[in-house]
């Protein structure tokens, strides 16, 4: 497959799995095998590399690859949100069942990945803390139908960082926060009042964690997942 056509297609559906709660667009991205590179370009983002050279820039962040992964997830976040709204409008609980499931389903599959779990068997207190911590973020009970501009910028700042990680929706994230459907039909709307504190959350993020994320994640990588799976397990729960 050419490489331009394969980061399009692997940023459209990036942006697509961003959308759901559940699907990681990092994992979509070691699907089409562009994940240790595209980390790679996204740790290249420091002022001192910010130029007004289009060739250094080309070089450093490989933008015939990258400009149209950012474009073609562009897209398919403005395409597909309003289809995503359309069944939260209309068909709610049953949307958010599916959802719910599809969450349970991935946070079993996340856990029966490592098999070493059977060996190490401490693992499983590490899914018991992300439980905890679920059930404890729900019990916060945020009020969704009206968010602060402070909580999404921070919510857009923690719903990016999971967006590095594979296996972690950034959008399961937001269901944990209570703001994935405001955040959501934001988008299709063209809300700025919600969309402006969170994108730039999102690009503090971008700016600052992509190092820090991945040098933590190649450390604990097995007891980061097993927490990852326990937080989406109990936000699946409360989905159904």
């Amino acid at each position: 497959m050419n490489i331009k056509l394969r980061y399009s297609l692997a940023g459209f559906c990036m942006g697509i799995a961003e959308l759901i709660p559940g699907i990681s667009g990092a994992t979509i991205a070691v699907v089409f095998k562009i994940y240790p590179n595209l980390i790679s370009i996204l740790s290249e983002l420091r002022i001192k590399n910010l130029t007004l050279s289009l060739s250094s820039l080309s070089k450093t962040f490989q933008l015939s690859i990258s400009i149209p992964l950012i474009v073609s997830m562009f897209l398919s976040v403005v395409i597909c949100s309003k289809g995503i709204s359309f069944l939260l409008n209309n068909f709610e609980q049953l949307f958010l069942s599916i959802l719910g499931f599809t969450m349970i389903c991935l946070s079993i599959y996340i856990v029966n990945f490592f098999k070493d779990a059977r060996q190490n068997t401490y693992l499983i207190i590490f899914l018991f803390i992300g439980l905890i911590l679920g059930f404890g973020l729900h019990e916060l009970n945020i009020n969704s139908s009206n968010p602060t501009a402070l909580y999404i910028f921070f919510a857009g700042i923690l719903a990016f960082s999971f967006f590095l990680i594979p296996g972690v929706s950034g959008s399961a994230m937001l269901v944990v926060l209570g703001i994935y459907g405001p955040v959501i039909q934001a988008v299709a709307s063209f809300n700025f009042s919600i969309l402006v504190p969170f994108g730039l959350g999102c690009l503090i993020s971008l700016f600052i964690l992509p190092k820090l994320l991945m040098s933590i994640y190649s450390k604990y990588e097995h007891n980061l997942t097993y927490i990852f799976s326990g937080l989406i397990f109990s936000s699946g729960l409360f989905l159904l």
